[in-house]
């Protein structure tokens, strides 16, 4: 694709989200002003280190903070806190939170058609498609309409996974596997996407020399790990500093698990896995309301899932994708393992949020996996699935904040 096509491709594509987002906004009266001081949590963490302090110095108890020996912690990985370090210097505490949920929105949609303008050089419409289905399609739509504390985790990790696939298949090792740690930082279960990643530098590599190995790689590009090591580093210490335990980020000392039961349990799957593919409800009138708390009918709001396994199916019948046909489908296997025993599937919320983490992984699956020669058709046979996606999220989107349902 050439440099034209890409900025134009973009173009378009930043020009569709950004007016289904807008009118997503209007009327629910989210992303507006910008300021969302209210569940601020990795502010308030930003600037207590700022001012020598691990801990909030208060309780906020409209907010989830562990609690230990008498102080309050940011419960969640304090990735995001180093996203709002600068904004805490310029406005406090009152950072415009939704304007860094939409600028990585944004960095997510760049990410993602530089994704698609690699893997499906020839397809413009195609990535077009491709990418909003993506975005608008599947549950990003309601976390990216604003800041607050449960949802921009989730926006970072969207972006930054999609940032770290975009340079792996650059050959951008550092930069990529960089990207990916700062994805732990902000949901540590993308600590499973690094073999799908390390692959991905692998072919670049031996694009370049058939005789590189990962022995070779990790001889030649040891460099690459610098960032992070780094990264790994911090969130350890601060660990280490506040609950004295490099990987406890501080969701034991949550009452919630203190009362109601452990944060992870092989007793939560069963139970768990009903909830997401439970049906829509029906009121006395015989209208669908689908469901707003821990989610659930992920058969039907998230269909990239179906798009997935089509695509998946395809790539085993023309061998095409390598070392992906296994390990995209182990990523997803495993981080559904882990969402399942969860004691909670993310309360309130519009679709399955949690299901979000997992979907740039998913997507590459579909882009690395359909056949190359019919991919129109495949696009084209995909279109109703992105149709209903999309009128789904929109408006379970727009209902849910104004608790129409």
């Amino acid at each position: 694709m050439s440099r034209r096509a890409r900025w134009e491709t973009l173009g378009i594509t930043a020009a569709a989200f950004l007016a289904l987002w807008s009118l997503a906004a209007l009327l629910t009266g989210q992303g507006l002003p910008g300021f969302d001081s209210f569940y601020n949590s990795y502010s308030l963490q930003a600037d207590a280190w700022l001012k020598g302090r691990l801990d909030l110095g208060q309780d906020y108890e409209w907010l989830e903070l562990a609690i230990r020996d008498g102080k309050y912690y940011v419960s969640f990985p304090p990735f995001p806190s180093l996203v709002m370090l600068p904004l805490v210097l310029i406005f406090g505490t009152n950072t415009p939170d939704t304007c860094v949920a939409l600028l990585f929105a944004l960095l997510a949609l760049y990410h993602a058609c530089a994704i698609g303008g690699r893997l499906l050089p020839e397809r413009r419409g195609s990535v077009v498609l491709w990418v909003l289905f993506l975005l608008l399609g599947n549950g990003y739509l309601f976390l990216c309409l604003n800041g607050w504390v449960w949802f921009i985790a989730q926006n970072l990790m969207f972006a930054l996974s999609l940032a770290a696939i975009h340079h792996a298949l650059a050959g951008r090792g550092g930069l990529s596997l960089t990207c990916w740690a700062a994805a732990v930082g902000c949901r540590p279960m993308a600590v499973f996407c690094a073999p799908v990643l390390l692959w991905l530098l692998l072919r670049q590599g031996r694009a370049a020399d058939p005789a590189f190995s990962l022995r070779e790689m990790v001889r030649r590009r040891w460099y690459w790990a610098l960032g992070p090591v780094l990264l790994a580093a911090f969130y350890m210490g601060l660990n280490q500093a506040r609950f004295g335990n490099p990987l406890e980020f501080g969701h034991t000392y949550l009452p919630e698990f203190n009362q109601y039961g452990s944060q992870f349990s092989l007793s939560y799957l069963w139970p768990n896995l009903q909830t997401l593919l439970r049906g829509p409800a029906f009121d006395q009138a015989g209208r669908m309301r689908l469901h707003t708390v821990e989610g659930g009918s992920a058969w039907l709001v998230n269909p990239l899932l179906w798009t997935g396994l089509a695509a998946w199916i395809a790539g085993l019948r023309r061998r095409r994708g390598g070392a992906s046909l296994a390990l995209i489908p182990a990523v997803t296997l495993l981080y559904l393992l882990v969402v399942l025993c969860h004691r909670t599937l993310g309360a309130w919320q519009f679709g399955n949020r949690y299901l979000v983490d997992v979907m740039p992984w998913i997507w590459l699956g579909v882009l690395l996996h359909l056949p190359e020669k019919t991919e129109p058709r495949f696009t084209a046979w995909n279109l109703p699935l992105m149709a209903l996606g999309v009128a789904l999220q929109f408006l379970g989107t727009v209902a849910t904040y104004n608790a129409w349902i």
